[in-house]
């Protein structure tokens, strides 16, 4: 009888959860890694939206005339460290270039083909783990706050409904029927029809970990220090201790390439620093609701309200951009004038790569070595499906999708 392969999962975010989930629900034996508790980091501060609909890459040919616009607005869903943008250019460039219409166009039909599986992943995992008290079902709504807005967000509205979204589109008026607490500050808005959204992630990341644990997983709070490898083991030195393993999973989110640099692959990723603020206020809002002007989310969740989103480009260790907090705060009093005390402030760091895509796939100097990380802002969104693809991947059977556009080799 063939030994069970021993598994290393580097990374407990939600992708590496799910990951370790689905590999020890196959039969592997699997150890997960991570200096942090599992689920705190980046998966516990996003928005909170299962954004099934999130097929529009921030790519786009319309940057190209956008960036010194949103630069010069305080109130812009981008902010750049000029400095920090300056020693990377080259990382700029290849965003860029991937910013051409037929680049964009494909890349949305990707991540549309992956979306489309990411809510029945998850609903395979919420089988056998009962999170229903951390789920709502309420549709997310995006606002826009002038026609002349709306009118520009065409283009990523036909990418959506070419990925077969289904967007309802609302009159300021059904807005104010839905969720009369928010001011008229509006034009109009779209309602993605089916999408939900959680009032916890951190407790949902917490039950898939514990039932993972439950079945006989192995998790080890620490750094990995060095990774050695040959075509039949692969070495982990973790702390001062040197562990083998069969097959190594790679999910680390924005820290990826600290452990692609050890194994001698390196990836153009980048990180986009995103906030939130928590109001303690509840019943308010009834939904996820979007504000395209400034690139946030008001959610209401079990803490409070959480207004979270926004893009930086500031790499990972500049301290929280104090302007960007406050932005956001005084953007969400507008929409929400009811809101109270903030509670607390948070920054969390996506991993990004310049076509907004993840990789997801073996690596190309070692098939027993398997990357899931770069999902950018939806993670979340991802997370399941990543795990069940990784599944597959380390079992060496074909995926049930195409993930040859998430290839680790496509940036050579």
């Amino acid at each position: 009888m063939k030994e069970t392969a021993n598994v290393a999962v580097v990374g407990a975010g939600i992708v590496g959860i799910c990951s370790a989930y689905f590999l020890k629900k196959s039969g592997f034996n699997v150890t997960l890694i991570d200096k942090n508790e599992p689920g705190s980091m980046t998966s516990y501060g996003h928005a909170c939206t299962f954004a099934d609909y999130a097929s529009v890459p921030v790519n786009s040919p319309n940057l190209f005339y956008d960036i010194p616009f949103m630069l010069t607005k305080k109130d812009s869903p981008l902010s750049l460290d000029f400095m920090y943008v300056l020693k990377n250019l080259s990382w700029c460039f290849k965003f860029l270039k991937n910013c051409k219409a037929e680049n964009v166009q494909h890349i949305s039909s990707s991540l549309g083909t992956i979306l489309k599986h990411a809510s029945i992943a998850y609903d395979e995992i919420f089988s056998d783990i009962d999170v229903k008290k951390y789920i709502k079902n309420e549709e997310t709504l995006y606002l826009y706050k002038t026609e002349q807005a709306y009118n520009k967000a065409r283009y990523s509205t036909s990418l959506r409904l070419i990925n077969g979204v289904n967007i309802k589109e609302l009159s300021k008026k059904e807005i104010n029927d839905l969720e009369p607490n928010l001011a008229p500050v509006y034009f109009n808005g779209q309602l993605y029809i089916g999408s939900r959204y959680t009032t916890n992630p951190y407790a949902i990341s917490k039950k898939i970990f514990n039932t993972f644990i439950t079945n006989g997983g192995i998790y080890i709070n620490s750094n990995v220090f060095n990774v050695e490898q040959s075509q039949s083991k692969i070495t982990l030195t973790i702390d001062t201790n040197k562990k083998d393993f069969d097959k190594l999973v790679v999910t680390s989110g924005a820290w990826s390439n600290i452990i692609a640099n050890y194994i001698g692959d390196n990836f153009p990723l980048e990180t986009e620093r995103g906030y939130h603020v928590l109001f303690d206020n509840k019943n308010l809002i009834n939904r996820p609701i979007g504000w395209s002007h400034s690139g946030f989310y008001l959610v209401e969740i079990e803490e409070g309200v959480r207004a979270a989103g926004t893009i930086e480009i500031a790499g990972l260790n500049k301290p929280p951009n104090q302007k960007r907090i406050k932005m956001i705060e005084t953007q969400a009093r507008k929409i929400l004038p009811q809101l109270g005390k903030i509670k607390k402030d948070w920054i969390g760091f996506r991993p990004t790569l310049p076509d907004s895509m993840p990789v997801i796939g073996p690596s190309q100097k070692n098939n027993n070595i398997i990357y899931g990380f770069g999902h950018q802002h939806i993670g979340w969104t991802l997370g399941a499906i990543t795990g069940k693809l990784i599944n597959s991947l380390c079992q060496n059977s074909k995926t049930n999708i195409n993930i040859n556009p998430f290839s680790a080799n496509r940036f050579n």
